[in-house]
Parts: structure tokens; C-alpha cells; sequence
């Protein structure tokens, strides 16, 4: 399937087959979100596809009864690492983008420059602006793993209503959910996607206007 393709037919798909996610189907979507770009090199996700129906009923619980998450063969729990932005760690994924000639520099400016200056470290900043960072990177990984669950024939929902660190609710549910995921210290739940065969074809959901939405050189200037 052409990608032209794959994006016109997203649909958010809450009713699902009863039949499992394919393994190898599975692995792809998967790889899709590892495979996507990020911020010099940082990468700061970790997903986790959860099938044990008992911690899908508790994602149910976790996101103020949405039953339609437990219905789907599989969740994939999408985690942040908000540790990966301090400096020796962003250090690290800098020097592997000039190791693999990806970037050209030298270490000392890397550590000179781009680990000194806020525009290039996200650690100059505080926990807000770093959550927000990987909140936007994690955005852009997940974006590519739906576009690749529709590649391969499965139906896909973001589900970003639930409690954690970002809603700031339901906390003693969600610090058991944290236990049963085994997340490390600073690695946070951001976002859900449920994953399986589609059991329905809704309509596509409206959206705005090329024109209202792109401008050329400037905001409002005709493309």
C-alpha cells in the first residue's frame, strides 16, 4: 500500500475482531515507531504491547471506563523516557549520529555548543519543557506506527485520556499500572494504542480545508 494510501484510510478504530494481531504484523508496527525520527538521535520512547487481559481491564479502569481499550487484542503501552534528554545520555545519541556520519561535528561541539546552547539541549530547560519534548517526539513515533497499522491491514486508536503524570489523576491506579509495566524511574505512560483487526468502517471524520490550514511564506498567503 502506497503511504498516500495508507493516510487517507486512517480511521480512529474502536471495534475490533476477536482474531490476534498477526506476530510478524505486529513486529512491523512496532518498528515503525522505532524507526522514527528524533531529536538529535535522543529516541526517548519505550513501547510495551500488553495482551494479558488483566492489565487491559485496569487500562480500562485507567481511562475513566473507555471499554474499547480492553476489546483489542492489543494494547501498546507508549513510554517515555524523560531521563534520556540529561546530558551524558544526549551526549551519547550525538556522538552516535557523528559515528555513523549522520551528523558532521566533533565532540567539542558537541559539548561546546549543542549541550550548552537552549535551542539544541532540552536539558537547559525545565521538567515541563522536557515532558513536552518527549511528549512531541513520542507523537511523531506513534504517528508512524498507525500509519503502518494501516499498512498492514489493522485498525489503530490513540488514546491519550487516561491518568498519569500529564492529567495528574487516578495516581494510586496509576502508579499499580506503573508496577505491573516494570517502568524504571523517570520512563512515564503517555499514550495507548489499541491495535487489531477492524470490526467496523466508520466514515472519515471531517477536516479543515487545505487553504485554511497551509500558507506559503507567510501566515494567511495563498499556497
Amino acid at each position: 500500500m502506497e503511504t498516500t494510501e495508507a493516510i487517507a484510510k486512517w480511521r480512529s478504530i474502536r471495534r475490533y475482531k476477536p482474531e490476534p494481531v498477526p506476530e510478524g504484523a505486529l513486529r512491523k508496527v512496532l518498528d515503525a515507531g522505532r524507526k522514527a525520527p528524533s531529536w538529535e538521535n535522543v529516541q526517548p520512547w519505550h513501547f510495551i504491547a500488553v495482551v494479558d487481559e488483566a492489565l487491559k481491564q485496569k487500562l480500562v479502569k485507567l481511562s475513566r471506563g473507555q471499554k474499547f481499550v480492553a476489546s483489542a487484542p492489543v494494547v501498546i503501552a507508549v513510554c517515555g523516557d524523560v531521563g534520556a534528554w540529561d546530558k551524558p545520555r544526549n551526549r551519547e545519541a550525538l556522538l552516535e549520529l557523528i559515528e555513523a556520519g549522520a551528523m558532521k561535528a566533533t565532540a567539542e561541539v558537541v559539548d561546546n555548543l549543542l549541550l550548552k546552547d537552549p535551542v539544541f539541549c532540552v536539558a537547559e530547560h525545565g521538567p515541563s519543557i522536557i515532558l513536552a519534548r518527549t511528549m512531541e517526539q513520542l507523537g511523531i513515533a506513534y504517528g508512524f506506527m498507525c500509519v503502518e497499522a494501516v499498512n498492514q491491514g489493522l485498525g489503530c486508536c490513540i488514546v491519550g485520556a487516561f491518568g498519569n503524570e500529564m492529567t495528574g489523576s487516578l495516581r494510586e491506579l496509576y502508579d499499580e499500572v506503573r508496577a505491573d509495566l516494570a517502568l524504571p524511574e523517570r520512563v512515564y505512560l503517555l499514550a495507548l494504542l489499541t491495535l487489531g483487526v477492524p470490526d467496523e468502517q466508520p466514515p472519515a471524520r471531517p477536516r479543515k480545508t487545505f487553504d485554511s490550514v497551509v500558507s506559503k511564506n507567510k501566515y494567511g498567503n495563498p499556497f
